[in-house]
């Protein structure tokens, strides 16, 4: 009698835990509680993803032909406060003011431009040069030499300026001032003459402030044909852009992971986490949870509307490798890889195991459980 009564106990005490299985630790919410039609996702729309819908959804392109990776044309050189000039004037009779074209012209080597813009030549006086380029600098000193000089001749030649240079600065090696007088130069020369940057091109952004404009590029995309000429007087900085996403679950990696390069897909990722736990991991539990995506959902004139987004792969279908390599991952994504459900029912039953031991080792002592239930 009082075995059947400690067997009955036993019996209660195995459904009370199993009811309560649900609250055995895990690293996040069951499938079911994400896929059923009953679940509460908390505002998040569920897209399932498959060959229809990951066109939506697909992986930046890396490549744009916009730029140039070879040398561009020569930049414009414009004349600001603080640059030299070599001024070459000459006429074309002897016995004028200046020598004569055949003998070379007179030569001032080093003509200074103040801070007003302005230079001071002999015979000539103060001449505005602030803003002009070189063949505007000569057109201007023979106009103002017309009716002084006979048919005058003019060479100007820029010897060193700090208008004519540009300014490399942040995650480089060797950050410095550059001249643009020995040859043009792109982002790409700008950034190999300061020594590289200090982390890999798809951590990296390039900013270039040129006057009041400020642009943006990924040091990534500048590398892959994004690449442009740079003017006089460009402030190049190199930023970080740590892009990073979060790995939760059943998955044999989990944390935070920077991204190893510029537009990674869903595969990229999971190969970086080492793939999914042949033990542990539910092939049809795989998901990205996505905070801001513009294709959250369709209004009813069918337009996108911007909202959280989880989307769900089956990794069981085969077609599943291909739409991984086309979903793109985004910065702040979660991947999240649920149990697979013989793990969970195991992890159930481990509880229930113990007690049920427990018990009857209570049994086999003859006194501590049967004492309990009354005759």
């Amino acid at each position: 009698m009082k075995t059947s009564m400690v067997r009955q106990f036993c019996l209660c005490l195995a459904l009370l835990l199993l009811a309560g299985c649900s609250g055995i630790p895990r690293a996040g919410p069951l499938e079911k509680s994400i896929t059923e039609e009953s679940a509460d996702l908390a505002g998040f729309t569920l897209i399932e993803m498959s060959a229809n819908t990951v066109a939506e959804y697909r992986v930046a392109s890396a490549a744009d032909t916009a730029g140039t990776v070879g040398v561009p044309g020569a930049p414009e050189i414009n004349i600001s406060p603080g640059d030299v000039l070599r001024l070459r004037i000459s006429e074309t009779k002897e016995g004028g003011i200046f020598a004569p074209l055949a003998s070379g012209g007179t030569s001032f080597d080093s003509v200074r431009v103040d801070h007003k813009g302005d230079v001071t030549i002999p015979y000539v006086g103060r001449v505005k040069v602030l803003g002009l380029n070189l063949q505007q600098v000569e057109e201007r000193l023979r106009s103002r030499l017309t009716g002084v000089t006979f048919e005058p001749q003019v060479y100007a030649e820029l010897v060193s300026g700090r208008g004519s240079s540009i300014l490399v600065s942040g995650e480089v090696k060797a950050p410095g001032r550059f001249s643009l007088l020995d040859g043009p130069m792109t982002i790409i020369d700008a950034v190999a003459k300061a020594g590289g940057a200090n982390k890999p091109p798809h951590q990296m952004d390039v900013v270039i402030r040129r006057g009041k404009t400020l642009t943006r590029i990924p040091l990534a995309s500048v590398m892959s044909g994004r690449n442009q000429p740079l003017r006089t007087g460009d402030e190049v900085t190199l930023e970080a852009n740590t892009k990073v996403f979060n790995a939760l679950g059943a998955i044999k990696s989990t944390g935070q992971l920077e991204f190893n390069k510029l537009y990674p897909t869903l595969l990229d990722a999971l190969a970086q986490l080492g793939g999914l736990d042949n033990t542990n991991s539910s092939s049809t539990g795989v998901f990205v949870f996505r905070l801001r995506e513009p294709r959250a959902w369709l209004d009813a004139d069918n337009h996108w509307q911007e909202g959280p987004v989880i989307f769900k792969f089956d990794m069981t279908k085969p077609e599943m490798m291909f739409i991984t390599q086309a979903f793109g991952v985004r910065p702040n994504d979660t991947i999240y890889v649920t149990n697979a459900p013989s793990v969970e029912w195991t992890r159930s039953l481990s509880p229930i195991a113990q007690t049920m031991a427990t018990i009857q080792g209570g049994i086999g002592l003859g006194k501590t459980v049967i004492d309990i239930i009354p005759p």
